[in-house]
């Protein structure tokens, strides 16, 4: 009837023992099942990205400016391709310029060939009265 009985000392020892017992096998077997899902989650990646290709970067960027909207933000404006768009603009504005004011400035106009004239004249009744 008076077995013997264990310290409350000697009691807890053991419980905290088996514990940490316990313990360590949850985390060898957590660690065990995450290395497992790890290079399951790596291959099926990499047969993602087989798959998919450069198309990532693209869903990436839509999927920032569907986040930017949402959040409410506003898109920022190309200023590059702007400035780029003015500039090449201007040197193609000075360009037909300088070569307009080139072609203007010429003394002698371009002469018609006498052959082309009379044949001009000879045909449209408007210039020549005696086809009239």
């Amino acid at each position: 009837m008076f077995g013997k009985q264990e310290s409350r000392a000697h009691r807890a020892e053991r419980i905290a023992g088996q514990a940490w017992e316990n313990l360590v096998s949850a985390v060898d077997s957590a660690g065990a099942s995450t290395r497992s899902a790890s290079k399951r989650a790596a291959g099926y990646l990499d047969d993602t990205t087989n798959r998919v290709g450069s198309g990532t970067k693209e869903a990436r960027a839509r999927a920032s400016a569907a986040f930017d909207a949402l959040a409410g933000r506003r898109q920022s404006r190309p200023w590059g391709w702007l400035a780029a768009a003015t500039l090449v603009g201007a040197a193609l504005g000075w360009a037909a310029t300088t070569f307009g004011r080139k072609a203007m400035s010429r003394q002698d106009p371009l002469e018609v060939p006498n052959s082309l004239a009379d044949d001009a004249l000879a045909g449209d009744p408007l210039l020549n009265p005696s086809r009239r």
